[in-house]
């Protein structure tokens, strides 16, 4: 539970500070440029400077979004390209469009972004009526839409000289990402059939190499081209959400598939590329972590399906898998060629297409570049040149164990010469025989000597990994001072020894002030930041190797001083009291005071004198500090029994 809550605390300072980044990435501001229509059959491209937009922070806020209510502090997004972000709250964004001609106008909105779950278009008049409302989105069937299509098309019509306001309700599970742009409407049925060929020559690529590849298969049996079919069926589904064409032609009656198909057909080329490098660099034959790491991400990507299907939340954890994922295989391919796999040499090269491609539409997506031809279509063509490279590779596989039959049957005719020649001179072939017999066993001499260099390594690292787990058995983990448990074997042996040596033994027993209410304040993550650097100023004010810091337990700490007496703990007590009340710990920004009360326990030990009574006597020292009104330090009167 407690390494629960300081998860959800990490992760809320990553969401705090990502906000203040993102915070100083937009602009406070009151208006926005109008965009101006012409009789021109030309698109118009919103940009960022022609939007403005707010969360809503209240069901009310839309209402006051119709209204127009001067008093919401619309923001612009100050970026290439219109993204908000991520919210769980609807987002409004507005615009203005303006008809500058004598003559009324219709033009066409298009949304090229289709991974909106809602979607609410309301055109208000300059007077402030409503004069339009259209629903789009994943939730809405196909048939509530103004037109049903592979984007989210929304009408405005203008009279001549008119201005209006167009307001957009967003909600989505995804980044708010807004493609706009303004058609004329035959402009963008050209457009739109220019964009249909060029996606139908990419599927048309895509599915000719999945055929072609899946008949290998059929005459070959080898699994490779089985997983290169099943990959690039994977990549054509991916394509198909990715684009839009998937929800307008193939699932659209299903809202399931509206809303998870996207997702699905991510996971799902994931898990068929995790298997098509599984077979065509042959992991099984290097076998180690390579088929590990590669099993792993198959069982990671085989949960989040599951997980779909159940309705849960993991779809958060999908974009840092997905690069993880990339940079694994990025990271095997660039390996095994290095190890001499030819065919990891030409799966690095198709592989690098798509990720620089991908890169390019994920930054384009996130609002650090603008939209253009490349980040549009830029990911389609990097997964048409992957595909075509990888068939290419497939292509060179087979002819690369052609030629090996070849040499195969080459080597064969061969020995057959050698054979014949064998027979002619007997003795000649004896020869060749010892003189193989000695090669082999230099071979297996030198393989046995591999074998006995590799294990004196792996029982060198044993060796070592025995001697860190020894030091991490008596290490607290969040201080990295000693552990309670060491510090119990520590201080018997030294009571034992005094005892022996008529020595003083001390004890000092350091309890931080109110770290409860620190803890409730400032979080757990705060409270082990603290910690640490308690544990850091004891130990640095600890110099005798003799001397012990330990973490007794919660917010207290134990310092042992062997040969110590009780006034040179109480002045240790002191010099370590004052050194962590002048500690700089700054959070927010503001530096947060932290002090420390402490009981001093110290004599010669005599033979009653226990562990016990030496944690005991110190304690209640402590205890009368907290009582004197701590972050100060009490010496104990205490007599062994």
């Amino acid at each position: 539970m407690s390494s629960n809550n300081n998860y959800k605390h990490w992760l809320l300072g990553v969401l705090l500070g990502c906000a203040c980044c993102w915070f100083s990435g937009v602009v406070w501001a009151s208006s926005a440029e109008p965009v101006q229509l012409s009789q021109q059959q030309i698109p118009i491209y919103l940009t960022p400077s022609n939007v403005q937009y707010v969360v809503e922070g209240h069901p009310s806020d839309g209402q006051r979004v119709l209204r127009q209510d001067d008093s919401l502090q619309w923001l612009n997004p100050n970026k290439p390209s219109i993204n908000l972000g991520k919210s769980e709250r609807p987002f409004w964004v507005r615009f203005q469009v303006n008809n500058p001609s004598p003559q009324p106008m219709e033009r066409t909105l298009e949304i090229q972004w289709i991974h909106l779950a809602s979607l609410e278009m309301y055109q208000v008049s300059e007077q402030g009526e409503l004069v339009a409302h259209h629903k789009a989105g994943l939730l809405y069937d196909p048939a509530q839409h103004y037109q049903h299509s592979d984007t989210i098309l929304l009408p405005i019509k203008l009279g001549a000289g008119e201005m209006a306001t167009v307001l957009l309700k967003v909600e989505t599970s995804f980044i708010a990402f807004l493609p706009m742009i303004i058609w004329p409407e035959d402009a963008r049925l050209d457009a739109e059939f220019s964009k249909y060929v060029l996606y139908a020559v990419a599927f048309g690529i895509l599915v000719a190499m999945m055929l072609y590849n899946a008949s290998l298969f059929v005459f070959t049996r080898d699994k490779s081209y089985f997983y290169y079919s099943l990959y690039v069926s994977a990549i054509i589904a991916y394509l198909l959400g990715s684009s839009g064409i998937g929800v307008y032609l193939v699932w659209a009656d299903s809202q399931w598939m509206r809303m998870n198909g996207y997702g699905f057909s991510i996971y799902f080329s994931f898990i068929c590329a995790a298997f098509f490098v599984r077979h065509f660099l042959d992991l099984k034959e290097y076998g180690g972590w390579l088929l590990h790491l590669n099993t792993a991400v198959i069982l990671v990507w085989g949960v989040l399906i599951l997980d779909l299907f159940m309705g849960s939340n993991l779809r958060s954890l999908a974009e840092l898998l997905s690069l993880v994922t990339c940079v694994l295989a990025s990271y095997t391919s660039v390996y095994l060629w290095f190890k001499g796999n030819v065919s990891a040499r030409y799966f690095t090269i198709a592989w690098s297409f798509l990720i620089f491609s991908t890169v390019l539409t994920i930054l384009m997506i996130e609002g650090v570049i603008a939209q253009s031809l490349l980040t549009e279509y830029g990911q389609m063509a990097g997964f048409v040149l992957e595909v075509l490279m990888l068939s290419f590779a497939m292509a060179e596989r087979i002819n690369r164990e052609r030629v090996s039959r070849e040499h195969a049957q080459a080597d064969a005719l061969r020995y057959q010469v050698m054979i014949g020649k064998e027979r002619e001179d007997r003795l000649t072939a004896q020869e060749q025989l010892l003189e193989m017999q000695k090669r082999t066993n230099e071979k297996l001499e030198i393989r046995v000597k591999q074998r006995t260099e590799e294990l004196e390594r792996t029982m060198t690292n044993l060796e070592i990994a025995n001697k860190e787990l020894s030091k991490l058995s008596i290490t607290d983990p969040l201080t990295k001072v000693h552990n309670r448990r060491y510090f119990d074997e520590v201080l018997q042996r030294e009571i034992q020894r005094a005892q022996r040596t008529g020595q003083p033994l001390s004890l000092i027993l350091v309890d931080i002030d109110h770290f409860k209410q620190f803890n409730d304040r400032y979080g757990h993550l705060v409270g082990d930041d603290c910690l640490r650097l308690v544990a850091s100023v004891l130990s640095k004010e600890i110099h005798r190797a003799s001397d012990l810091v330990a973490r007794f337990g919660g917010e207290e700490f134990v310092i042992i001083l062997a040969d110590s007496s009780e006034e040179e703990a109480m002045e240790l007590a002191e010099r370590v009291r004052i050194a962590i009340a002048e500690l700089q710990f700054i959070y927010g920004g503001k530096r947060i005071p932290i002090s420390a009360s402490m009981g001093v326990a110290g004599k010669v030990p005599t033979s009653t004198c226990t562990a016990r009574s030496y944690v005991d006597a110190a304690d209640q020292a402590l205890y009368r500090a907290k009582e004197e009104g701590r972050n100060c330090c009490v010496q104990a009167k205490f007599t062994c029994v």
